[in-house]
């Protein structure tokens, strides 16, 4: 089974985005009564099949001065299928802050499968220092905030403090979840309609359309939500399109919990269909895909330039994107240094850390002291040693895959990068496309990039390919540094629903 892998980790941003995570009835029981707890509960579904849950809760506390505090918790836990493999996300939002909304301190938590990674910090005067936990390493970053930023529950917690009145639009600035950073949400409320809530209840329910730009100002791919709130500013349903549509419903304890009605196979209902098979795909040098997509990104920007692959106009206005395999001395050659950060350990890439480093050792016992030689010494080495070829394992650090040796393509990506930066060997992490002959299309894949002879050459150890076929389409490469590293994987949601390739030549 060729790799494929994001599906899971897109799925947990884009809920963290683009559900509503639901607060108190009204604002002003809440003020009126500040020391009762809430509670609020949503059921999940995606693709029509139940998938899991969404729970809010919120708590008074009395902060060591003696003021008085809101504690609040939105914890989701979804059950998803991955091929054979059944693969649980939990992420957990919390915060601490005012009764008029302001952020004191953020404390944000994913699990996907058994990996979790968790960022935290107090806000203070203009800035909020985070600290990235994954891996066993730490990463410290300082991002600029200020009093009117919300948490991820933001907008929801303006709907339900100022109910919205058909014609309304607001906007608030909103801590963005996975992607570590302040964007901003709009709301536009329009119509008042009869909403389907299940069960044959309909209501009246106000329509309220959600958009969430991130720090440039720019629409996030994938995030686009609808809700319908009652007049008191509660919303009992949303839907976003992603994934042919992720709706939630308000319900009660027992029956968000409930177990789900059927399996949803987030890897199967995220394939790009191709209107003919492609045939020895793995032995592919050389195709031409015509492309359409439906999207706002420029297509230059959705597959970027490189050694292996161009955009260009056909003649009758078409859009065609050209793939070939590249070689370590094919192209023109490049600077002969790479930023410090591709040779870097941070908390997804544990360079430094002894069992990674171990293993370097062994893989490249006896090979040319030349970076190329390295590289595809290390490639082979993860090919021929991550022995069980899962998908339980959405997005494991590099020191868990050194331990564990098993996954899908995202483990062997980030342990190869890693082994080859404790080489010395720059390295990053491509995520991309690759065709899958058994699913009939493209999957979300990720494979390397290193760096020798001044270009970026790519290699897939998932594949066991030094010369990577002319079936792999690249979105982006990453060092997967920083406190936010998965904020690349939205380009992997930009082109859900909006893309289908055409493979008209193909060699």
């Amino acid at each position: 089974m060729r790799g494929i892998d994001l599906a899971a980790r897109t799925l947990a941003l884009a809920l963290a985005l683009a559900t509503p995570t639901l607060l108190p009835p009204r604002a002003e029981a809440q003020d009126a009564a500040p020391d009762k707890a809430r509670d609020a509960w949503d059921a999940v579904f995606i693709g029509g099949r139940k998938v899991g849950h969404i729970h809010l809760r919120v708590e008074p506390v009395t902060a060591g001065d003696g003021r008085e505090l809101l504690r609040v918790q939105v914890d989701s836990r979804l059950n998803i299928k991955r091929l054979d493999d059944d693969v649980v996300i939990a992420t957990r939002y919390g915060t601490i802050e005012t009764y008029d909304g302001r952020v004191l301190r953020l404390d944000a938590r994913s699990l996907v499968g058994p990996n979790e990674t968790r960022i935290s910090g107090d806000a203070r005067d203009d800035i909020l220092p985070l600290t990235l936990e994954a891996g066993g390493q730490r990463r410290r970053v300082e991002i600029p905030w200020g009093d009117d930023v919300r948490g991820p529950y933001g907008p929801e917690l303006s709907l339900s403090r100022s109910p919205m009145t058909p014609g309304e639009r607001r906007e608030i600035k909103t801590f963005i979840p996975d992607l570590n950073q302040v964007g901003l949400t709009v709301l536009e409320a329009r119509e008042v309609e009869e909403v389907e809530l299940g069960g044959d209840t309909t209501m009246s329910l106000l329509k309220v359309e959600s958009q969430v730009k991130g720090p440039d100002g720019k629409p996030l791919p994938g995030m686009d939500a609808t809700y319908w709130a009652d007049s008191g500013g509660q919303i009992l349903k949303s839907h976003t399109d992603a994934f042919g549509g992720i709706l939630t419903y308000r319900t009660t304890k027992e029956a968000a919990e409930a177990p789900g009605s059927g399996s949803f196979d987030i890897v199967k209902a995220s394939i790009v269909r191709v209107s003919r098979q492609i045939t020895n795909s793995t032995g592919t040098r050389s195709a031409v895909y015509r492309v359409s997509y439906s999207g706002d990104t420029p297509i230059e920007e959705v597959f970027p330039a490189d050694d292996r692959q161009t955009v260009r106009r056909a003649t009758d206005g078409s859009t065609l994107l050209d793939v070939h395999t590249s070689g370590p001395r094919d192209g023109s050659g490049g600077p002969a240094t790479v930023e410090p950060e591709y040779l870097a350990a941070n908390p997804m890439l544990n360079s430094e850390d002894p069992g990674v480093v171990a293993l370097t050792r062994q893989a490249i016992r006896g090979a040319a002291d030349d970076p190329w030689a390295k590289a595809v010494a290390i490639t082979d080495w993860v090919a021929e040693n991550v022995r069980e070829k899962n998908f339980e394992t959405a997005f494991a650090t590099a020191r868990d895959v050194a331990r564990d040796l098993s996954g899908d393509c995202s483990e062997h990506s980030v342990l190869t990068a890693a082994m080859c930066r404790a080489a010395g060997v720059p390295a990053r992490v491509v995520v991309g496309l690759l065709y899958a002959d058994d699913l009939g299309g493209f999957g979300y894949h990720m494979w390397n990039e290193v760096h020798v002879n001044g270009r970026w050459v790519a290699v897939d150890a998932a594949l066991k390919q030094t010369e990577v076929d002319a079936t792999h389409l690249k979105l982006n490469a990453t060092s997967l540094d920083g406190v936010s590293p998965y904020a690349q994987f939205l380009d992997v949601v930009r082109v859900f629903n909006t893309l289908s390739l055409e493979p008209i030549e193909v060699r």
